[in-house]
């Protein structure tokens, strides 16, 4: 007997830490961080999940969340004043109540499945989780139901792909770590880009490097320097809470901070996951004026780099944004989707229809980077 049910709970980590660790199996870091997430809380945003279990036994988990997306908080001048008169007028559209499948935190979102359950009884899962997302729009009253920050490795359905409007997301950098020391790396790039890293390396005696997952002497700092670099950004969504950061070594293995201090103050921090399989890029921050005069960006990735090579850690994934940079550094692009349908049909047919046009209207309004051929990405 295959008897499936569905719930929609109210927390983020809507199950147990043993079926968190099925559901989002290593080397994934999603079955610690969700219950981190769910402590922590994002300002503005509401935390839930879907779950549907065979047998009162947990087989496919969406993570949720729900906030209103004010477009003019993310732009200025008279294209904020003229987005705030238009959000007024058309919330629906420049001011939407969002109901989103992922997480605001990571590379990309990753919907929990158990490895073990056969593909009939998994789309009968779907069938059911998808019923139940659109019931819970509607309770809501959300403008928009968005599949957020998903790849080709994303596990979402087919009928997903078919229903859904798509736009592209920040792609994410990752570089392959296969040469055997930092001057090999080196020479893997363009002459051009060599001859800058060099040129940047020359500060690097006058920056002191830490790694440490004991960071509560700098908490404040880190937490400071978080927020300067979100608010630096033309798209931010989501601001993590002081918490998020003091916790995140303690939950999450392998979570750790690289500190970058010039003059004894702390001036940058690279927040890592790091495994046997690969490193992972979460944030980093840095203060923008000390950061940039003492090259504290390609200090840090190539600290990252050359720790790889030594741990014999086969990728580098260096995260969203910075595309161009990241690319001359090396790394290529992994694409990401948002994928999202309105409520009203006759707004879903216009973005159906028009998905290029509004992808340019964002890049416009700087909402959205401009995603270049072959792309690259940001730290």
């Amino acid at each position: 007997m295959n008897e499936l049910t569905c719930t929609c709970v109210p927390r983020l980590d809507g199950v147990s830490g043993a079926d968190l660790g099925r559901l989002f199996p290593e080397p994934s870091s999603t079955a610690a961080l969700l219950p981190l997430l769910q402590e922590s809380r994002i300002e503005g945003f509401n935390l839930r999940s879907i779950v549907v279990s065979k047998n009162g036994a947990p087989i496919l988990l969406l993570p949720l969340f729900e906030s209103r997306f004010d477009l003019s908080a993310f732009a200025s001048g008279w294209i904020k004043r003229s987005l705030k008169a238009a959000g007024r007028l058309v919330p629906s559209i420049f001011r939407p109540r969002i109901l989103g499948v992922g997480l605001l935190v990571g590379e990309w979102s990753e919907i929990g499945i158990d490895p073990h359950i056969d593909a009939g009884i998994l789309e009968a899962a779907w069938n059911m989780a998808l019923g139940a997302l659109q019931t819970l729009a509607t309770e809501l009253k959300s403008d928009i139901v968005a599949f957020y920050n998903f790849n080709h490795h994303g596990k979402l359905p087919g009928q997903v792909f078919k229903s859904f409007n798509q736009v592209q997301c920040l792609p994410c950098a990752r570089l392959p770590i296969t040469f055997g020391s930092l001057e090999e790396y080196l020479s893997c790039l363009s002459r051009a880009a060599r001859k800058d890293l060099r040129r940047k390396m020359r500060v690097s005696p006058e920056v002191r490097v830490v790694r440490s997952r004991d960071i509560a002497p700098f908490l404040d700092r880190i937490h400071r320097l978080y927020v300067e670099t979100v608010e630096r950004c033309p798209m931010a969504f989501g601001v993590h809470n002081r918490l998020f950061f003091e916790k995140i070594c303690e939950r999450v293995p392998g979570a750790e901070y690289m500190l970058y201090f010039v003059q004894e103050e702390l001036a940058a921090f690279n927040l890592l996951v790091v495994k046997n399989e690969a490193m992972v890029d979460k944030y980093f921050c840095m203060d923008y004026e000390v950061g940039r005069k003492y090259n504290l960006y390609f200090l840090s990735w190539l600290e990252n780099v050359r720790y790889c090579v030594e741990q014999k850690i086969p990728l580098y994934h260096a995260g969203p944004g910075a595309e161009k940079t990241k690319a001359h550094l090396g790394a290529t692009s992994i694409p990401s989707l948002i994928l999202f349908k309105h409520r009203r049909p006759a707004v879903d047919r216009f973005l159906m229809d028009r998905q290029a046009l509004i992808e340019e209207i964002l890049r416009y309004l700087g909402f959205w980077p401009a995603v270049p051929a072959g792309g690259g990405n940001t730290k």
